[in-house]
């Protein structure tokens, strides 16, 4: 198979695009696979082996309507960017360790019906076959399959109909281009950084933004909108907030920080903007949410900044 065919996750029936790599695995076998197996096994071993087959091929396409709202290449973004920050996060490990928890709690959501505490049984068996080399436990892995879980019950409950779609989508948009700017600006000023502390700040900034941003477009399409292409008309002129690159050069430490820290108000103040709107409940619960992390990125870097001052 080409690789533009594998791209393009094609139906292994219909040979249409957009079979969901999710779907159609865990569709297959969570239940095609199985429930034509037991028809075959009528015909004998050799029916069994065809029924099996085309029971995965059937339950695959029907895993791909339940998965069809889940973006693996978004959620894994968002998860990256964020999973230090999270309640559960056990200080020195990385994301080898929670990445596969995250899989196994979104993946999950589309292969099991029923809540999560209902269904954790089966979730904790799974995780001896899927951990992928994770040190976690499944006590340990528990709180990020099911935080991974979580995220895709919101990203997936009903639209408000009284809510207009296209005004969501600008709104939407408007906050992605935030978001960019964002990206932008930390990583600008981590480049031009000096103290390993900082930059490593900016840098985690930076790919939290991306996160949100990735996760903000997934929302966008999945609203039939396209996703605005470059960053907001101010952050054309003053780019991520801080000035254009060519003239970072000459920054302290302490002023990049403080330029920084005008730039999270301006995001927060964008965040509040479009919280003001009618949207959908589930949006307007993805955006507080990252309106929280918006805030923690102001407090930091403005902790930063006041001990910087003071050393002066």
């Amino acid at each position: 198979m080409a690789a533009e065919d594998k791209d393009m996750n094609r139906d292994p029936i219909s040979n249409e695009p957009g079979a969901h790599p999710i779907g159609t695995g865990l569709g297959a076998a969570a239940g095609g696979a199985v429930a034509g197996a037991a028809a075959g096994a009528l015909a004998g071993p050799a029916g069994a082996l065809v029924g099996a087959i085309a029971g995965a091929v059937v339950g695959g396409l029907g895993g791909k309507a339940a998965a069809e709202a889940v973006n693996p290449t978004a959620e894994e973004a968002y998860w990256r960017g964020t999973f230090r920050n999270e309640s559960y996060y056990e200080q020195g490990r990385t994301f080898d360790d929670y990445g596969p928890a995250y899989r196994l709690g979104w993946g999950g959501r589309d292969s099991y019906s029923g809540d999560f505490d209902a269904v954790e049984p089966s979730l904790a068996a799974d995780w001896e076959t899927r951990r992928d080399g994770s040190s976690l436990s499944w006590p340990q892995a528990r709180a990020a399959t099911r935080a991974a879980w979580n995220r895709i019950d919101q990203s997936q409950s009903t639209p408000n109909s009284s809510v207009d779609n296209d005004d969501t989508i600008d709104t939407l948009n408007e906050v992605l281009e935030n978001c960019r700017d964002g990206e932008y600006g930390f990583r600008a000023s981590a480049e031009h950084t000096k103290a390993q502390d900082v930059k490593t700040l900016f840098l985690r900034h930076a790919d939290e933004c991306r996160a949100a941003a990735a996760e903000l477009a997934a929302e966008i399409r999945r609203l039939g909108g396209t996703t605005d292409e470059g960053g907001t008309a101010g952050g054309s002129l003053h780019r991520g907030w801080v000035a254009v690159r060519g003239t970072l050069t000459g920054y302290s430490d302490l002023a990049m920080l403080e330029e920084c820290e005008r730039g999270e108000d301006v995001s927060l103040g964008r965040y509040r903007s479009a919280l003001k709107q009618e949207l959908p409940a589930g949006i307007k619960a993805m955006l507080e949410r990252q309106m929280q992390g918006a805030q923690r990125n102001h407090d930091l870097v403005k902790a930063l900044r006041d001990t910087l001052r003071a050393a002066k």
